[in-house]
């Protein structure tokens, strides 16, 4: 009995700071996007360490590390606060993922290569999951399988840069969903026009039909946040509609 102990002991090491901040990150991220932690908030490192039990200093590494995806402002004399949602802000990361997305479709489709048969698969799937959730009452589960998408063609490229900063910026996204609580109205041509048809230009290895079916999304995307932006400051209702 004593000998397993002392071999158990010998192979299990205790979290380092670099796997606390990591940790401390990812919560502190779930956190935010969840709305748990408010836009404008301060991030007080003693509050977080009592929550998390650990240490300040990867408290301080994870706030860094979200401060870099973009989650935290840190401000001098207040520390680290949650980063507001501004207008600009929204605009420059539909423009970022538009971008990323377009080069992940370069490299994905460059000489006219049609994907690998298990990518394609992976996208049909989602492609025609996408039609079917659609037509459900809640919309979760299809705002998810449409970001999943996205991912899956930007990890299908094999450009490892893109596809992390891609997944940052996904992260703003889901905060930016869950904080406007606004429903869809055309979640059913948004998957036949903007899904299934890019599914269909990826497989068919069109990159100039493709290029054009992302940028359609994203700019139609970008003109419903517009609208809804500016209905808010005119004081009139905000048209039920969500962006992504």
């Amino acid at each position: 009995m004593v000998s397993n102990i002392k071999k158990t002991a010998s192979i299990l090491a205790p979290m380092s700071n670099m796997e606390s901040a990591e940790y401390a990150a990812s919560q502190i991220r779930s956190a935010i996007i969840q709305g748990g932690f408010k836009p404008g908030e301060r991030l007080i490192e003693k509050q977080l360490t009592d929550q998390l039990g650990i240490s300040r200093h990867p408290v301080r590494e994870a706030l860094r590390l979200l401060s870099r995806e973009g989650l935290v402002e840190m401000r001098v004399n207040r520390g680290a606060i949650v980063a507001e949602l501004k207008v600009e802000m929204i605009l420059e990361v539909y423009s970022l993922r538009s971008a990323l997305g377009k080069l992940a479709l370069k490299a994905l489709l460059s000489g006219h290569a049609t994907p690998a048969p298990g990518t394609l698969k992976h996208l049909e799937g989602m492609a025609n999951k996408a039609l079917k959730l659609a037509r459900q009452a809640d919309q979760a589960a299809s705002v998810a399988n449409d970001l999943a998408f996205q991912q899956a063609i930007v990890e299908a490229s094999g450009l490892e840069r893109c596809e992390r900063y891609f997944a940052e910026l996904t992260a703003e996204i889901h905060r930016f969903n869950n904080l406007s609580r606004i429903a869809y109205t055309d979640r059913e041509s948004d998957a036949t026009n903007y899904v299934l048809a890019l599914y269909e230009a990826i497989k068919a290895a069109d990159l100039p039909r493709a290029e054009h079916i992302w940028q359609a999304k994203f700019d139609r995307a970008v003109e419903r946040y517009l609208a809804h932006v500016g209905a808010g400051e005119t004081g009139q209702e905000a048209p039920p509609v969500l962006t992504r």
